[in-house]
């Protein structure tokens, strides 16, 4: 009984694939922009600016005007993640949601290649049904040579790091087999963050801290 039961979760867990460079979803992932990025982003408790659009030289079905800078598209030591939760859901509640992906096509902007991942895996969103919808983005970050295995711990340390825009997938594919739904449309292409700021929270620690050390300086003097 433990066994069936085991299999039904499974069964109606949502999948959705993680393909990249294909006829209906094709987005490339950036380096940081600098100067020229001018979205705000956080996720995490850290934030940032990125640019987000799609590149004119993003192949396929789906070529924009955004511009980001010539030979700057990731590759290898870099890593993507699917973030997902129930539909409708805030893009801060949403949860990494594995596989992790690390294989990419090798090229830089100019050649078409760069910035895209290969994968054809699938995901599988915890707590929404196969056929229900789900809330999507992804996020993605310098893994240091594979060292570097979470967002998280690529925020944590610094490294680069990056979120895409969020969209809703319907119809997501079933356990049971089938041909899961691609990632929606509305994530495009994007760049990792120019610069980390601290949260309202953080900063406002930190004035404590500070306060609370001169005191005890003036208390000493």
């Amino acid at each position: 009984m433990a066994l069936l039961a085991g299999a039904a979760s499974v069964y109606s867990q949502g999948f959705i694939g993680l393909s990249d460079y294909g006829a209906s979803f094709t987005i490339q992932v950036f380096s940081s922009q600098g100067a020229a990025s001018t979205t705000p982003v956080s996720f995490g408790g850290y934030s940032g600016m990125e640019v987000m659009g799609q590149s004119p030289n993003t192949s396929l079905n789906n070529p924009g005007t955004t511009s980001y800078a010539a030979g700057t598209a990731l590759g290898t030591g870099y890593s993507v993640e699917l973030l997902a939760g129930p539909a409708n859901s805030a893009f801060a509640g949403l949860t990494p949601t594995g596989p992790i992906i690390t294989t990419w096509y090798s090229g830089n902007q100019t050649s078409g290649l760069g910035g895209f991942w290969q994968s054809g895996a699938n995901a599988q969103i915890a707590g929404v049904a196969g056929g229900a919808s789900a809330t999507v983005a992804l996020a993605a970050w310098n893994n240091e040579g594979g060292t570097v295995n979470s967002l998280a711990a690529a925020q944590s340390a610094g490294d680069p790091w990056g979120v895409s825009a969020s969209g809703q997938s319907a119809g997501l594919g079933a356990g049971g087999g089938g041909t899961p739904p691609n990632l929606p449309a509305s994530i495009t292409s994007f760049s990792l963050i120019s610069t980390t700021v601290p949260e309202p929270s953080t900063i406002a620690l930190g004035i404590m801290g500070a306060s609370a050390f001169l005191m005890r300086l003036r208390r000493k003097a």
